[in-house]
This record gives structure tokens, C-alpha cells and sequence, in this order.
């Protein structure tokens, strides 16, 4: 009896496949940790571009590559609010615009009582009073340009320096104006 690749391949990708994705989806059900101890769902939809926090692949963290070369970066956001709501977001300029046009959303961000983004290089939330941002950046996110955030202000400026960008900014210094421009940066 002859067997060919196919029949060979084909249960052992099955059960690799498998393997890979049964974590992803038991991670999304439990939701992932914020470092105020909240959990952020991913999958959930974002209230400001209405895409799911995460990707299709429900990650914290998306790079995406042409070749050997970074072309994109997608990091989860999420506000936390001072009765223990979580509302997840696409990425930092989701977050950030949801933070400079609150009437539109509804939203009192006075009762927010915090802000995470995805740190670019650690992967890791952080909160976004700490983080620097980078504007304009040739490095695109899901709806296109986005803030790609860091822990520090020399990570960002190397980030600028390899990758450009329009400027750092931090919370509170960039207005709606900036911020939701899609694709204008």
C-alpha cells in the first residue's frame, strides 16, 4: 500500500492546527490581563472604527511584514472605568480619539480611571499617561495610520529616526483634529 504526502500531511497539520488555535480561542474567552488586574476581551468590537479588538487573530500584539520588512503594527487599548467597565480598542488612536470626542461617544472620560495601550517593543500593556507616541509613522495599523506607543521617549525616537513619524506625542497633547484624520498622516 502506497501512501501519499497528502495522506501523511494532512492529519498531522489537522492536529497541528489545532493545537495553535485551541490556546488562542480559550485565551479569548477568558479575556487578558491588565495591569490594574481587569481583563480585556479580545474579539470584542472597538465603539470607535467597529473592528475587533485584536485582529481576526485576537492578539494583543499584530506586526506585519512585506518580506523582511515591517509595514504594520496593531496594539489592543483599552479604557477602564471607575465602576470596573473595560472598553477595548483597535489600537491607541481609537483610544485617543475616544478620549478627545467624548460627546460622540458618550462617553464621560472623567469617570475613566485607566488607560493601557500595547507597547510597541515589549508587547506588554502600559499605561498610556506614561507612553510616548508616535504620529505619522510610515508603519500602518488595521484603519491605516495609527500611534505606535513605547515605554520611553529614546525607544520612540529611535522608532522615528528608522521608521519616521510627525512628531511624539503624549496624552492630552494632540486634539481630534490629529488624531482622527484617517490616513492624513
Amino acid at each position: 500500500m502506497r501512501l501519499s504526502i497528502g495522506t501523511i500531511l494532512l492529519p498531522t497539520i489537522t492536529v497541528l492546527s489545532m493545537a495553535f488555535t485551541m490556546p488562542a480561542v480559550s485565551l479569548a474567552a477568558e479575556g487578558i490581563d491588565l495591569p490594574n488586574g481587569s481583563k480585556l476581551q479580545l474579539g470584542s468590537i472597538c465603539p470607535v472604527c467597529g473592528m475587533k479588538v485584536g485582529g481576526e487573530l485576537e492578539a494583543e500584539a499584530i506586526y506585519a511584514y512585506r518580506g523582511t520588512k515591517l509595514h504594520g503594527f496593531a496594539g489592543a487599548a483599552a479604557a477602564i472605568f471607575q465602576d470596573g467597565k473595560v472598553v477595548g480598542f483597535d489600537g491607541s488612536r481609537c483610544l485617543f480619539t475616544y478620549n478627545t470626542m467624548p460627546k460622540v461617544y458618550g462617553v464621560d472620560v472623567t469617570k475613566i480611571a485607566h488607560r493601557y495601550v500595547t507597547d510597541f517593543l515589549s508587547k506588554k500593556f502600559i499605561d498610556v499617561s506614561d507612553a510616548h507616541l508616535v504620529m505619522g509613522t510610515q508603519i500602518r495599523g488595521f484603519m491605516g495610520f495609527d500611534l505606535i506607543p513605547f515605554s520611553s521617549r529614546k525607544e520612540a525616537e529611535q522608532f522615528m529616526a528608522e521608521f519616521g513619524g510627525k512628531r511624539i506625542i503624549k496624552l492630552g497633547t494632540a486634539g481630534p483634529e490629529e488624531i482622527d484624520t484617517k490616513g492624513k498622516h
